[in-house]
C-alpha cells in the first residue's frame, strides 16, 4: 500500500477469505486494520444521543463554513483594493553592498521600506510633508501591511531585487492626522501612455528599451493611473512628429485609435551620452507638451529606465500641483514641466513657495553614490529626497526645496556639490 501512496495511485484493499470456521471475516480485516482493531458495537443510548447531535453538528459546520466563506471574500476584497492602492508601492528596485548577503538583504529591505513610505507620502500628502514627519524602524515596521519579492539575486555581498510593499491605509492616515498633515489620495484620471522610438520613418514600440523601461515602471498604483499601449498600424514618423508639433488632427487621430481616451505620446530616443524625452497629448491635467536631454550615465538600458522614471514624474508632479492648487495648497510641480526647461533663476530667496525639484546626481560609483545621499539629506532647506532611479553612474532624484533655483545653487555650493543646467538638465555633482 505504502507504494501505491508514493506513486499517488489509489490504493485498493481485497477482501479476505472467510475464516476455518466458516465465519465472516471481522470488519477491521476487511478494512485492512490490525486484527486487535475490532469494532465495537455502539450501545443503543449512545447511538441515540448521536442522532440528536447531528443537528447541532450541522448548524456548526454550516456557521464555519460561512465563516471561512466570508474570510475568503474579505481577503479577496482586500487583495482588491491593494492592487490598484496608492499605499502600495510595487517594482521597487534595491542593491546594496555589505559584508555578508544576510546583511546586505537586511539593509535592502530597510532602506526599501523607508524608500516606499516616502513614495507613499509624496503621493498623499503635500509637498515638504517628509521634512514634518520622522518616522523610526519600529514605528515604520507596523505600518507595513505586506511584502513581497517579485525577483532577488544575491553573492556572498550583494543583495539585487524587486520589491512590492504594502502599508496598512488606517494606520498611515492616523498617522498622518495626527500629525497635522493633510490627506488627498485622489488619482488622476486614467490615461494611455504610448512609449515609441523614432528610428527614420518608422516608430517602434514593444521590443524596445524604451518601451520596456515604462513596463518596469509602477504604473498601477501611482498618481497617475495608466496604461501602455502599443503603435497601431500605420503609426509613423510623420504623424509622431506632427503631435510634438502641437497639430490637433495628428493628436485626434491617435486619440480615436484607443477609443478617445487621453493619450500621452512618449518618445524617447538615445543620443549618445544623452536621453531626449517628449511628451505630448493630454493628461488629468490638460494638454501637454514637454521636452527635456537628459544626461545619463551607465548603459543604454539604465538611461531608458531613468528617463522614463523621470517622464512619469513629471506627469503624477503635474497632477499633484493642480491638486495642491484645488485645495490651496502652493505645491508646483517640476521645473520645466510645461513645455521647457526653465533656466537657473539667479534672484529670489526663501519664502517662496516649495516647489519639486528633479534632478540628476552623478557619481563615480555605488560608494561615492551612498555618501552623496548621505550628505545631500543634511543640506538645509532640501526636504523628502526621494529616489526615481538608479544606476552604475547616476541616480535620478525628486526633492522639495523653498526657494529659488539660484538660491538652491547657492546652498548646495556651501555644501560641496554643483547644481547646474548643463544641455537642459539640472544635474549635482560632488566638488
Amino acid at each position: 500500500m505504502g507504494s501505491a501512496y508514493q506513486s499517488g495511485e489509489a490504493a485498493s484493499v481485497k477482501p479476505r477469505p472467510a475464516s476455518r470456521n466458516g465465519s465472516a471475516p471481522a470488519l477491521s480485516q476487511l478494512r485492512g486494520l490490525p486484527a486487535f482493531a475490532e469494532m465495537v458495537p455502539m450501545r443503543p443510548k449512545a447511538s441515540r444521543e448521536c442522532k440528536a447531535l447531528r443537528p447541532t453538528i450541522r448548524r456548526g459546520l454550516a456557521a464555519l463554513g460561512l465563516a471561512l466563506l466570508a474570510f475568503t471574500l474579505i481577503a479577496g476584497a482586500a487583495r482588491a483594493q491593494s492592487e490598484e492602492s496608492l499605499y502600495t508601492v510595487a517594482k521597487l528596485p534595491v542593491d546594496v553592498t555589505s559584508k555578508n548577503a544576510v546583511e546586505a538583504k537586511s539593509k535592502a529591505l530597510a532602506e526599501a521600506q523607508q524608500r516606499a513610505f516616502r513614495t507613499v507620502l509624496r503621493r498623499v500628502a503635500p509637498f515638504g510633508a517628509s521634512a514634518q514627519l520622522e518616522v523610526g524602524p519600529q514605528e515604520l515596521e507596523a505600518l507595513i501591511g505586506g511584502l513581497s519579492v517579485r525577483n532577488e539575486k544575491y553573492s556572498t555581498t550583494r543583495y539585487i531585487a524587486s520589491l512590492d510593499i504594502s502599508f496598512n491605509e488606517q494606520a498611515v492616515r492616523e498617522l498622518l492626522s495626527g500629525r497635522g498633515i493633510p490627506i488627498n489620495d485622489r488619482r488622476a484620471p486614467s490615461i494611455a501612455i504610448l512609449p515609441v522610438s523614432i528610428e527614420g520613418e518608422k516608430v517602434s514600440g514593444s521590443g524596445s528599451r524604451w518601451y520596456q523601461a515604462w513596463m518596469d515602471l509602477d504604473l498601477t498604483h501611482g498618481l497617475v493611473s495608466a496604461t501602455i499601449v502599443q503603435p497601431r498600424e500605420g503609426f509613423d514618423a510623420r504623424l509622431v512628429n506632427a503631435v510634438l508639433s502641437g497639430d490637433t488632427s495628428a493628436y485626434e487621430e491617435i486619440k480615436g485609435a484607443y477609443s478617445g481616451q487621453p493619450v500621452v505620446v512618449a518618445v524617447g530616443q538615445p543620443q549618445g551620452g544623452a536621453f531626449t524625452i517628449r511628451l505630448a497629448g493630454e493628461d488629468g491635467v490638460g494638454q501637454l507638451n514637454f521636452g527635456q536631454n537628459l544626461r545619463l550615465g551607465g548603459n543604454e538600458a539604465a538611461g531608458a529606465r531613468n528617463a522614463a522614471a523621470f517622464a512619469l514624474a513629471v506627469l503624477e508632479n503635474r497632477w499633484k500641483a493642480k491638486e495642491g492648487e484645488a485645495l490651496g495648497i502652493a505645491a508646483p510641480g517640476p521645473e520645466g514641466a510645461e513645455g521647457g526647461v526653465s533656466p537657473l533663476d539667479p534672484g529670489g530667496s526663501q519664502g517662496e513657495p516649495e516647489r519639486n525639484v528633479v534632478a540628476l546626481v552623478e557619481f563615480s560609483g555605488l560608494r561615492q553614490w551612498q555618501e552623496m545621499r548621505s550628505r545631500l539629506t543634511y543640506v538645509p532647506g532640501l526636504q523628502g529626497l526621494e529616489v526615481n532611479s538608479l544606476s552604475a553612474r547616476s541616480a535620478s532624484i525628486t526633492f522639495g526645496y523653498a526657494g529659488s533655483l539660484g538660491h538652491l545653487q547657492k546652498v548646495l555650493a556651501e555644501n560641496g556639490f554643483s547644481f547646474e543646467n548643463a544641455e537642459d538638465n539640472f544635474i549635482i555633482r560632488a566638488r
